[in-house]
Formats: structure tokens, sequence, C-alpha cells
């Protein structure tokens, strides 16, 4: 029976890298998504209440928009291959110390189960089963004495486009209604748009939390709100309007 358990174990712990591969993803789509709508919005509602040119608003948005995904993509691209590097370096080493110190690795793993409450001829069989195979000897270290989860290993350049694609997005919601109409009207559509863009993504982050979604939605709804009033006061007080 423990032995079933602990295969089950091991099968669930395979089939959450492919889940977790999905919501890295999605993670990625939510950052930039997030990051994108509050700093376009806080830039454009800035520069609209600092200047009544459109062409302005616009070209501000614009930097501001295409500036932002690439440092964004830079940033997730650099953060995904140190993960990526870190990773398989330690997997690396256990795969080095499996290989050298056979004997003292089966005692990590016996003592690791023996912490779970597991004693004698059922300590054996598990040392033994898990042992037998290298791959699932190397999992379990890495789970068990690391502190590695269910690990997937995003590609940089994928996480870099997600985050730098979804942060254009994010970021021409707040700027489009500038292109449509003028600075006054464009301010209360550019508002109104993305702070029920900000709800929509704060409530389907949840997807990945066990937050309330409502919750969720009003918050991001309050950090962009309070980022484009601040910004906007500030182009009202020192700008040309």
């Amino acid at each position: 029976m423990a032995l079933q358990a602990l295969r089950r174990e091991y099968t669930h712990h395979t089939e959450r890298i492919h889940a977790v591969g999905n919501g890295t993803s999605l993670r990625d789509a939510m950052l930039g998504l997030n990051d994108g709508l509050v700093a376009a919005f806080a830039v454009t509602s800035g520069v609209a209440g600092a200047f009544s040119s459109n062409k302005i608003v616009v070209m501000a948005g614009l930097a501001e928009m295409l500036g932002g995904a690439v440092s964004m993509g830079l940033a997730a691209f650099a953060s995904a291959r140190a993960h990526r590097e870190f990773y398989r370096s330690e997997e690396q080493r256990e795969r080095d110390e499996i290989k050298k110190w056979p004997e003292h690795e089966r005692d990590e793993i016996r003592g690791i189960y023996r912490d779970k409450g597991f004693s004698g001829p059922l300590l054996d069989q598990i040392v033994s089963h898990i042992t037998a195979d290298p791959t699932r000897w190397r999992s379990v270290m890495m789970r068990e004495e690391l502190g590695f989860g269910a690990e997937v290993m995003e590609p940089p350049l994928h996480s870099a486009l997600t985050v730098g694609g979804a942060y254009l997005i994010g970021a021409a919601m707040p700027l489009l209604p500038y292109l449509f109409v003028g600075a006054a009207a464009g301010i209360l559509i550019s508002a109104l748009t993305t702070i029920i863009a900000l709800f929509v993504v704060g409530a389907a982050k949840t997807v990945l939390t066990s937050r309330p979604w409502l919750r969720s939605g009003l918050e991001s709804m309050a950090i962009g709100a309070v980022a484009a009033i601040i910004t906007y006061s500030v182009g009202r007080a020192f700008g040309t309007r």
C-alpha cells in the first residue's frame, strides 16, 4: 500500500509539471497585461493632465508602451534563464552526488522518509523502490531535500515574448481612446475602459490563486486609479493645459 501511495505521489508530481507549465505562461501574461495597463494609464493620464494636445499624449503613450514592453520582456528573459540555469545546476549536482556517493544519498532518502514516520521493512521497501530508478531518485531528492516543486523550464524567449506581448496589449488600452477623440474626452474614456480592464485582469488572476475574485479585481482597479490620479494631478499642477 505504501509503495502504491509513493507511485501515485510520483505520478501526481509529473502531472503537476504540465499544469505548472500552463500556469507559468498564464502568470507571465497576467503580469504583462497588468503592468502595461497601470503604467500606460498613469503616463497618459499625467500627460493629458499637463497638455491639451492629443499628439503629445499619443507620442508619450507610444514611447512608454514600446519602452515598457522591451524592458519587461528583457527582464522576463533574464529571470527565466537564471531560473533555468540554477535548477539545472542543482539537478546536475544531485546527479553527480548519486553517482559518486550512492550510499550517502541513499541514507538521505532513508532519513527523509524516516522523518515522515516510516520504519522497519516498510522503510527499506520505500528506499529500494525510490533508488531503483535514478530519474525518480533524483526527482525525489530535488523535491524533498532541496525544496523544488513541480518545476518547469520555460524557454526564456517564450517568457520574454509572453510578458512583452501582453504588456503591449495592456498598454494599448489606455492609449487607444486618444486616437479617436479629443484629450478631454479621451481622459474619461481611457479611465473607464482601463478601470474595467484592470478589474477583469485582477479577477482573472485568481485562476492562479485561491483569493476571492472580487477582492482581487477591486485591488487591481484601486492600484491603477491611484497611479493615474497622482500623475494626472502632477500634470495639472505643472503642465500648460
